[in-house]
């Protein structure tokens, strides 16, 4: 994980240490500050990392109960430099304190590390536990109880692929597959998953036990010799075990460090292993030769002898260039007591193989197959080696398969060139970097804040859109649903009338301004839209005792359809009564047309209910005045009800005159008004008409 790795240039003058010491970060939570944050002290832990985050997995606790107290065997540190997956609105970076599942345990040390940052996989092989798979201690006592001193056959694996959701398993190893303490564990991109390569380690190391004497010397010089003459290899996409021998080799090591650099046509994978020693001998001298180890072809080539007093155990290395390995830390042997030659960082050119003696992160080349190699396998600097199988024969025709297998390098992400630093201080993460092919000044949450937002007026729009379309429908059916009402209302009409058709309009006769008995025919002028206006003045109506009405009445038939729908405005002034009935003219049509007579005064209603022998209307709803608008009763209602009687006929070429008793009610029976008055409310029950439950007299106030 360094991909905003930003690196000084140094050479072997340099403070390395107080560089490596200034601005180191804190493991305490929350960042320094925090009292006892940054215990407990581990040792020979791993770091298991993608590109983004890392968790620091096993190693031996240095005990201080006075300082604080030794962690739980699920719980374990990890630090987030980035975040990725989906948002986290609550993110921040730094470490955070998390917890193992049943099964895993943070009680194991002194294992192989590998991490596969395309794969967002990382793996723990082996290591040590204590007897009872308890704690341990580094720094405990005499006692072998709590000592890390047994080899465990596990493979731990950590899945990243989802951030704050991490996976853990725990599966044993294979019977075949040894145990061991400090192996170096590599990940190689062959196959589809790419492959685990397993590397030295020693059964019984001397670090297992206080006075660092092993367990069974005999036992281990016998059995971890094997471990780099044996290659243990786990195809990570069928989860199985292979094991393939190899041609030269050094004999014993472990505690060293391995890195993998590919040709550049992929026919060739070089590992190559710098330092340790044998885990037993600690008098003894420690390595400082550079092996490597070539597949598919399964040689060893040294290409380094180096010397002893720069040798050193128990360091790490990687690439940050193609062509340059890069070692950090370690610790010299018994026999040369003094501090690590050349300082605790050192780079070694693995194309040249010689040691640099100085790092510039502007100088660095591509990667080239050493000579040496070359030599053993075939081909030149670019690749194109010769020696494309193990000179032994594949171990199983399984194992051929899985080397056979393209891995896609697509998913392999290349960080470098570095930027050089121009201060001593330790650079901490900051955001991820841009790509500046797609990067062009905008923040990256822009673009899903702005869909949310569009979204959300895109469907405001449509919901209003929808119930103003769905309220103008209303308003069309309301006007619709009226407009039948009407329609139906002037079809009962026309059935009443009993009218044959004719073709010429309709001549109405009405009293007017004039006072003889004459009834002049009204002439009527129709129009290009259909309606026509009586512009004549109207006479008594002949054949009946009806005094002059006050004012001048305007009639207008309205032409709708093959019907004729008249509208008479009466005058409001208070009408004449007919000569010993007690009605008004308007009454008398009213009651022909089988409607109650309009009580327009107190006199009028006495003589009524003297005719009729029952009130249409309860006493306090006339009593002391006329009817207010708001009774059925008001000839201010009735005045606008008129309108809706209509005298219809079908277009016909003759006139035919109608007089106000000639109506036909579609509710009762005409009647005369002896008739009506006499019988009232029984005798129209009598003569029901076939269209009383169609059309009441409610419907016309």
């Amino acid at each position: 994980m360094h991909r905003s790795l930003r690196l000084w240039p140094f050479d072997q003058d340099t403070n390395l240490t107080g560089i490596l010491l200034d601005g180191s970060l804190s493991k305490a939570r929350g960042g320094k500050g925090n009292a006892n944050g940054d215990a407990p002290v581990y040792f020979d832990g791993a770091l298991l990392s993608n590109d983004a985050e890392f968790f620091l997995y096993g190693g031996a606790v240095f005990q201080d109960k006075d300082l604080f107290d030794s962690p739980t065997g699920n719980e374990i540190l990890e630090y987030q430099a980035y975040a990725y997956g989906p948002d986290k609105t609550l993110w921040k970076p730094g470490f955070n304190t998390r917890w193992l599942p049943d099964g895993v345990t943070r009680y194991i040390a002194y294992g192989g590390a590998a991490s596969a940052s395309s794969e967002n996989k990382a793996w723990y092989f082996s290591g040590l536990t204590a007897p009872d798979r308890g704690p341990f201690y580094w720094n405990a006592a005499k006692s072998s109880d709590v000592q890390a001193s047994v080899p465990s056959d596990t493979l731990i694996t950590l899945d990243m692929k989802s951030q704050l959701s991490e996976k853990w398993t725990n599966s044993t190893l294979p019977s075949n597959i040894k145990a061991r303490a400090n192996p170096e564990l590599i990940w190689a991109p062959i196959g589809e998953k790419g492959i685990l390569i397993v590397l030295g380690g020693v059964v019984h190391p001397e670090w297992a036990t206080p006075l660092h004497v092993s367990l069974n010397e005999t036992l281990s010089e016998r059995d971890s010799p094997v471990f780099m003459s044996t290659i243990d290899i786990y195809d990570i996409t069928n989860n199985t075990w292979y094991q393939q021998p190899t041609t030269g080799g050094p004999g014993t090591r472990t505690r060293g460090c391995a890195v993998v650099a590919p040709a550049a046509d992929r026919s060739s994978f070089n590992i190559y292993y710098y330092g340790g020693f044998d885990g037993i001998h600690t008098a003894g001298a420690f390595f400082d030769e550079v092996w490597v180890l070539s597949l598919p072809s399964f040689t060893w080539t040294k290409i380094s002898e180096g010397r002893p007093s720069h040798a050193r155990a128990g360091h790490k290395c990687f690439l940050p260039y193609p062509d340059q390995m890069m070692v950090v830390g370690g610790y010299t042997s018994q026999a040369h007591a003094t501090c690590l030659e050349d300082g605790p960082v050192i780079l070694f050119n693995i194309t040249s193989g010689e040691w640099m003696s100085k790092y510039d992160p502007a100088l660095y080349g591509k990667y080239g197959v050493h000579e040496k190699v070359q030599t053993t396998i075939g081909g030149n600097s670019s690749g194109h080696a010769t020696l494309a199988s193990p000179a032994s024969g594949w171990a199983t025709p399984a194992l051929e398969a899985v080397f056979a297998t393209s891995y896609d390098f697509g998913k392999m992400k290349e960080y470098w060139p570095y930027m050089p630093s121009t201060t001593n201080k330790t650079e901490f993460p900051g955001p991820p970097p841009l790509d500046p092919d797609n990067h062009k000044g905008v923040p990256s949450w822009i673009a899903p804040v702005l869909g949310v937002v569009l979204s959300l007026v895109v469907l405001t729009g449509g919901t209003l859109a929808f119930c103003i379309r769905r309220r103008r429908r209303a308003s069309r059916s309301g006007a619709d649903t009226l407009s039948s009402h009407q329609a139906t209302s002037e079809r009962l009409f026309c059935w009443a009338k009993r009218h044959s058709q004719h073709k010429s309009p309709v001549t109405f006769t009405s009293s007017g301004g004039e006072s003889d008995l004459e009834r002049p025919s009204i002439q009527n002028a129709p129009t290009t839209s259909g309606i026509v206006v009586n512009t004549a003045l109207c006479q008594e109506m002949g054949d009946t005792q009806i005094v002059e009405l006050g004012g001048k009445p305007r009639i207008t038939a309205i032409r709708a359809g093959r019907c004729s729908l008249l509208s008479l405005t009466l005058d409001t002034s208070s009408p004449v009564e007919l000569p010993g009935t007690g009605l008004t003219t308007a009454d008398a049509v009213r009651r022909s047309a089988g409607f109650a007579p309009l009580m327009t005064n107190l006199s009028s209603f006495t003589s009524l209910r003297s005719a009729s022998g029952d009130s249409p209307v309860p006493v306090s709803s006339t009593s002391g005045s006329e009817g207010t608008p708001s009774t059925p009763y008001h000839s201010s209602r009735w005045t606008r009800k008129m309108s809706d009687i209509s005298a219809v006929s079908h277009e016909s070429g003759d006139a035919v005159a109608y007089s106000p008793s000639s109506i036909v009610s579609p509710i009762a029976p005409t009647l005369t008004p002896t008739e009506e008055h006499a019988g009232g409310d029984d005798s129209m029950a009598a003569g029901t008409s076939p269209l009383r439950n169609v059309v009441s007299k409610d419907d016309f106030r």
